[in-house]
């Protein structure tokens, strides 16, 4: 499943999105697309839903399966939280860095790839279930490349934006 329709320029990434209300006081029920790393969204961090309405967070109970309990500041009763309900949670990429346990799934577009000399270019990512996977582009060839190989086998330079891994032949030929 991607999800470039949540697409929102700048250095905003997509988090997830708001399942459900949760409790009597506006608490929400969400998928946050998290890569690699321990579940922890620690209070104070600030999500943006939609892309333009800050929250923060003043309570995160992790639930399993990408899905957490967040209660905000902002948001006193289950009323007001219903409104939110199927909203897309973003967040900038420097509060991701500094707030959350994980790395999330979308700070990997935009990356380029560099492996045995080639440059190629992760284009968009895939939350699916266990294995996420992300989309990339090679000379007009798109490709999968499951996000646990690029945390097991690559060196990841966020500030140049660049992951330097070996991939394995015949990859960039197995069909989408």
């Amino acid at each position: 499943m991607t999800d470039n329709s949540n697409a929102v320029p700048g250095d905003i990434v997509y988090l997830g999105y708001v399942e459900k209300t949760h409790g009597l006081k506006g608490g929400l029920r969400v998928r946050l697309f998290q890569g690699f790393g321990s579940p922890d969204v620690s209070a104070g961090t600030v999500v943006l839903l939609g892309g333009n309405r800050p929250l923060t967070v003043s309570r995160c109970t992790y639930a399993g399966d990408s899905r957490f309990n967040l209660t905000f500041g902002e948001i006193c009763n289950r009323d007001d939280a219903e409104e939110l309900r199927n909203g897309s949670i973003y967040i900038a990429r420097d509060e991701a860095e500094a707030k959350l346990g994980f790395i999330p799934l979308y700070n990997f577009a935009g990356l380029d790839i560099l492996s045995r000399g080639c440059r190629m270019r992760i284009i968009d990512v895939e939350p699916a279930g266990a294995n996420p996977m992300l989309l990339v582009e090679k000379d007009e060839n798109r490709f999968h490349v499951p996000v646990i190989l690029v945390m097991s086998e690559g060196t990841i330079d966020w500030i140049e934006k660049v992951i330097e891994l070996d991939l394995p032949e015949g990859l960039e030929e197995l069909p989408l």
